[in-house]
């Protein structure tokens, strides 16, 4: 497949989205700590939708207040995967909940944290993260996130937030003073919008959030305006097939807008939301991508470089090769050596 010839970079990956049988199943058999049993953890079926993830959330549930030690290993196993994937940049979205409430405390385990991952990078795949707030945040919690938030940056913890939520229950207007502030100290802002809400809360993203990315964004392309504003102001996408096709944003992949945002040119990544829960990767998404609409060489090139543009840590600490061909064999992001999981 051609996509395989070419780097990638993803945008749009929850951690807790990682979890999968087969990986509770490997940390269980190698000693580390499980919070729920393997064989619970089902993905979502092809009919469920929105239901079928919120069950698949209930069961996962002991993993959201879980500290940044629980989540070592599943980091490490993640990783390996997108090394073999070909990918050389990923942000993931954690919650804040894995540090302390304390904020001296979360910032001093937070630095432990980015430092433990940093070492197990080893030159392979660069690790950023995104916090991740959802839409549901109660009023007396937002100005504590926006002080956690940038104090989270400036000890380089975090290089954006991401809006996660209900769209219609939830308006991001709520969070408008934190926008405005984590903009001024310089963090991306990312809104999931237009998965399950329509295109007015894609424009409320833009005007009120301030979005640089718009997570999913599938109803923006049932508003011809919008779609011409999103590529006018090159407003970067992230689109996640397969999750948008389970969670019902669209009624099959063929329907998928992702070919039409490719014939006009705009802005956009491919990504896999949450891949234990959807049963994915993102060869899987690059693959069906390719095949069910012709994706070419040219196409895949112009999607790494649009993602990496659109990355929020301006630091690349591996400057990608633009092909696999081009890297140097045994070196680099593309070199496959044994990664074991440590706690």
């Amino acid at each position: 497949m051609v996509h395989e010839a070419v780097p990638k970079v993803e945008l749009h990956c929850h951690l807790i989205g990682v979890l999968n049988a087969r990986l509770i199943k490997a940390l269980g058999a190698a000693g580390q700590r499980v919070l729920v049993a393997p064989d619970d953890v089902t993905p979502v079926g092809d009919d469920e939708g929105a239901d079928g993830f919120a069950r698949w959330l209930t069961t996962v549930e002991p993993y959201k207040s879980a500290d940044w030690r629980t989540y070592l290993p599943v980091l490490n196993w993640h990783m390996e995967r997108l090394e073999e994937q070909g990918v050389v940049y990923a942000e993931l979205m954690i919650s804040p909940l894995m540090f302390p409430r304390d904020l001296s405390a979360a910032v001093d385990e937070l630095a432990e944290f980015r430092h433990w991952v940093r070492c197990n990078e080893r030159g392979r795949v660069q690790m950023e993260f995104l916090a991740l707030i959802p839409r549901s945040l109660p009023e007396e919690l937002i100005q504590s996130d926006i002080e956690r938030c940038i104090a989270f940056a400036e000890a380089d913890g975090i290089c954006g937030i991401s809006i996660a939520g209900l769209e219609q229950d939830c308006p991001v207007s709520r969070f408008r003073r934190m926008f405005h502030e984590l903009k001024d100290h310089g963090l991306g802002i990312e809104i999931h919008a237009g998965e399950r809400g329509g295109p007015q809360e894609v424009r409320e993203a833009l005007d009120i959030g301030l979005a640089d990315r718009i997570g999913h964004g599938i109803a923006a392309f049932q508003d011809d305006g919008l779609v011409e504003r999103l590529r006018d102001q090159n407003v970067h996408i992230e689109f996640c097939p397969t999750s948008n096709v389970k969670m019902g944003a669209v009624s099959d992949m063929s329907q998928h807008p992702i070919s039409r945002a490719r014939d006009l040119g705009m802005n956009f990544s491919i990504n896999t939301d949450d891949p234990g829960a959807f049963d994915c990767d993102l060869n899987h998404e690059f693959k069906v991508v390719e095949e069910t609409f012709g994706f070419n060489r040219a196409d895949f090139q112009r999607i790494a470089d649009n993602a990496l543009a659109a990355r929020f840590q301006r630091n690349l600490r591996y400057p990608p090769a633009r092909s696999l061909a081009e890297q140097t064999p045994g070196t680099g992001p593309f070199a496959l050596r044994p990664f074991k999981a440590t706690a």
